[in-house]
């Protein structure tokens, strides 16, 4: 653990955590040996919405965007601004079209991250309205979309948000083995008070 991340709270594996942010708290997730991510959520995040408020910000046109770069938000189901991304230090993208992946996936039927975010949250997994995955790359074709390809991450690259309210949040660190380029690992997570 780097001395930077002496505080933060390791996310195994496979599980999550639960964090509770106020108005300019700012949460970084950071891998501490370069392996890839997992997802973040928070109640009410609306996948849908960020990406239309954030294709309208970039483009002055109804477009949609499939990541979030520094300097964008996450929204809510009202459109309204709830986060900020405020660093993107990795070579990995912030996914925002992934759904993220659920228990009947797997055949031995381990948590995925809807599940493990859903129990952090306190929530059922159904009411999960978004899901943002991170340390990722994606490529798109005529046929699809696939947002789970590796990217060349490095041991402490990290992303952080800036909460512009107070939210109940949730970080998990992928439970998958099995995708192509794909090395799970555990994540450090730290929450820092607005004049930090």
């Amino acid at each position: 653990m780097t001395a930077a991340a002496a505080d933060a709270t390791v996310v195994g594996t496979g599980t999550a955590a639960r964090f509770e942010l106020g108005a300019g708290d700012r949460i970084v997730i950071r891998t501490p040996d370069g392996s890839q991510g997992g997802d973040f959520s928070f109640i009410g995040f609306d996948q849908a919405m960020t990406r239309n408020v954030n294709g309208w910000d970039r483009f002055g046109r109804p477009y949609l965007v499939f990541a979030v770069e520094q300097g964008m938000h996450l929204c809510d189901g009202d459109g309204a601004r709830v986060l900020e991304v405020d660093e993107c230090r990795t070579a990995g993208k912030l996914d925002v079209m992934l759904p993220g992946c659920w228990r009947e996936i797997y055949e031995d039927g381990r948590p995925g991250c809807r599940d493990l975010i859903s129990e952090a949250l306190g929530i059922e997994r159904r009411e999960i309205t978004g899901m943002l995955s991170f340390f990722v790359d994606s490529e798109v074709s005529e046929d699809h979309y696939d947002g789970l390809r590796g990217a060349e991450i490095r041991p402490g690259d990290f992303i952080s948000f800036r909460a512009l309210g107070p939210i109940e949040a949730a970080v998990s660190a992928c439970p998958d083995t099995e995708i192509p380029g794909w090395r799970p690992g555990d994540l450090e997570v730290s929450v820092a008070g607005g004049s930090a």
